[in-house]
């Protein structure tokens, strides 16, 4: 069973327009309103294919019911900590001719400190059952930003491996708690160390950096339909074709969930690559979050370009 940790989940609302432009009218061609959040994301993306997990994190709300409810209805063990106020709405403008996606996310509820300490009981608890954790996302008001760093060392102690896809001050505090697989906001990261990410060889140099931090893999993405893996057995580029791309919404938990299935499973890094690649086009071949099925992922993973760099 794989532990995902949401700290700030919301209901996502994807609107898919003709020709987006701000300032105008528009009449959605389609609707979509799901359970959202790194970590919820990945839950359902790994019971899509077969895995079990369970979710935690913080819910409130009539929202939070409604986020609740979408996870048992998946057959997905849930453990969130109640709080006041209303869990958040994030929303999606996709631009079904340029291919253009525009989002906005609220902030999400206040955490005080006492639900704080409910969730580090409940975390700690599920430990002891879990295979994996995944965690990631932002952080609602009044969670501390070494939380990720935190909840890491607590999953080493019990030698369980962690994945973490993250942005700003929470990842870079959470490389120093050393998780198995990081997957780096390479925009922020050039700002933050100064190397402008967009060429091969500052991106192997930041992956060097992140290594020497005792995390073992790192994915960065590259160009528009790839993605760079820094990995044991090597550096890959991998890379997947436009055609028949709809919306890149979720592809990056679904690329996170198949790498975790992947490596769960002890496949070779190179067979393990290919499958998270073929799980985030199997996502984005249509507007819904989500694949159809295991099956379904692997009749993409011949459209997986990968190259060996390093």
């Amino acid at each position: 069973m794989i532990v995902t940790v949401t700290l700030n989940p919301a209901v996502d609302e994807e609107y898919l327009v003709p020709e987006f432009r701000p300032g105008s009218w528009f009449r959605a061609t389609s609707v979509n309103r799901s359970a959202g959040g790194k970590g919820i994301n990945v839950s359902i993306l790994l019971r899509q294919m077969g895995c079990d997990s369970a979710a935690l994190g913080f819910l409130a709300g009539y929202n939070g019911e409604y986020v609740r409810d979408a996870l048992r209805r998946e057959r997905i063990t849930t453990n969130f900590v109640n709080v006041r106020g209303e869990t958040r709405t994030n929303t999606y403008v996709v631009d079904e001719v340029g291919h253009v996606e525009t989002g906005i996310a609220e902030l999400g509820p206040y955490i005080p400190e006492e639900a704080l300490s409910r969730f580090f009981r409940n975390y700690e608890r599920i430990l002891h059952r879990a295979d994996g954790v995944v965690m990631g996302g932002s952080l609602p008001p009044g969670v501390p930003q070494d939380i990720f760093r935190e909840l890491t060392l607590l999953a080493r102690r019990h030698s369980k491996p962690v994945f973490i896809d993250a942005s700003g001050s929470p990842l870079l505090m959470a490389l120093e708690g050393g998780p198995t697989v990081a997957k780096i906001d390479h925009r922020f990261m050039s700002l933050v160390m100064g190397v402008p990410l967009s060429t091969l060889d500052n991106l192997v140099g930041i992956a060097q950096k992140v290594h020497a931090q005792g995390v073992p893999w790192m994915v960065a993405s590259y160009r528009t339909y790839g993605d760079l893996f820094s990995t044991p057995e090597g550096v890959f580029i991998a890379e997947v074709e436009r055609k028949g791309i709809v919306s890149l919404f979720g592809a990056s938990d679904a690329l996170l969930a198949g790498l975790v299935l992947g490596l769960g499973e002890r496949m070779p890094a190179e067979d393990a690559i290919r499958f998270a690649m073929a799980a985030a086009l199997e996502d984005a071949m249509h507007m819904e979050k989500g694949v159809r099925s295991r099956a379904s992922v692997e009749q993409h993973l011949s459209k997986v370009k990968l190259d060996r760099v390093g």
